[in-house]
């Protein structure tokens, strides 16, 4: 009798859990995102904005559902890349003398500054009568051509955070950018790298690291 009642107790658990979520190996946060204005080119002085606004009513990608995320932790990051230099021993990080960024004493966003990656920005979003909100400007100082992301550390800082109707089986988050509406965002400047490593990216995982990282591709003049 003992076996019979914990059998029904396994099934229950894991009808549970199925009914949670349907891929217990993570979640894929849909974050939307504009970069503006949407040009290809830039000249040195240009103000450029990036803002993300979005409700606490979040999409998964992952298992095709919405989540209620209240004041959720998704350490939206920032960074840059130089692709008119060459490969990893030569290459020239994206540091402030190539940007002014200017972020609003209201965001809790940040310059960090690496030896080895340049420049990024990091911090929390806003989180005000169930809305997230986060915005910075970038104004070009240097010309060449860039590649921005703007994506998600959660996977790294904080994906065993607890939401309603979170699978039991996971503790595994993350976020996928849908910047400018899920537009093309440049990305054919990419073959125009001098690391061939970029041209790779374009033709064999284009979708998953650029798109989906929220990548914007640029020159400056």
């Amino acid at each position: 009798m003992r076996f019979f009642f914990l059998l029904i107790s396994v099934l229950m658990f894991l009808t549970s859990c199925n009914n949670e979520c349907r891929d217990a190996s993570g979640y894929a946060f849909e974050i939307p995102a504009t970069f503006n204005p949407v040009q290809t080119v830039y000249s040195v002085g240009d103000t450029i904005t990036l803002r993300s606004v979005f409700e606490d009513q979040v999409y998964d990608r992952a298992n095709d559902q919405t989540f209620t995320l209240e004041d959720f932790s998704f350490y939206p990051l920032a960074s840059f890349e130089r692709l008119d230099t060459m490969g990893i021993d030569t290459i020239e990080v994206v540091t402030e003398e190539h940007f002014d960024f200017i972020i609003d004493p209201e965001f809790d966003f940040r310059i960090f500054n690496t030896s080895c990656c340049g420049a990024g920005l990091l911090g929390q979003y806003d989180y005000e009568s169930n809305e997230y909100s986060l915005e910075y400007k970038l104004v070009p100082k240097k010309s060449g051509l860039y590649l921005m992301y703007f994506n998600s550390s959660i996977g790294r800082n904080g994906e065993d955070q607890d939401f309603p109707g979170k699978c039991r089986l996971t503790d595994i988050s993350n976020t996928r950018t849908v910047l400018n509406d899920g537009a093309d965002n440049n990305a054919d400047f990419l073959l125009e790298a001098v690391d061939p490593g970029w041209h790779l990216l374009y033709n064999n995982r284009l979708d998953r690291n650029f798109h989906d990282s929220g990548g914007y591709c640029f020159k400056v003049e």
